[in-house]
């Protein structure tokens, strides 16, 4: 999977594009809004779609 051009914090829902991306996953992540900095707390956009039942 390619890099996305943005994940969105699963804390607080906002677009963070501060992140690396290696085989697939976010290793390191950093929200602005909220300072989430877990990358397992972060999500690609189809992701959160199909986790918050939407498209």
């Amino acid at each position: 999977m390619a890099s996305p051009e943005y994940l969105i914090c699963l804390e607080c829902e906002c677009p963070c594009y501060t992140f690396e991306w290696e085989e697939g996953e976010a290793t390191d992540a950093f929200c602005q809004n909220c300072a989430n900095d877990d990358p397992t707390q972060f999500a690609t956009p189809d992701e959160f779609d199909s986790m918050s039942g939407g498209k």
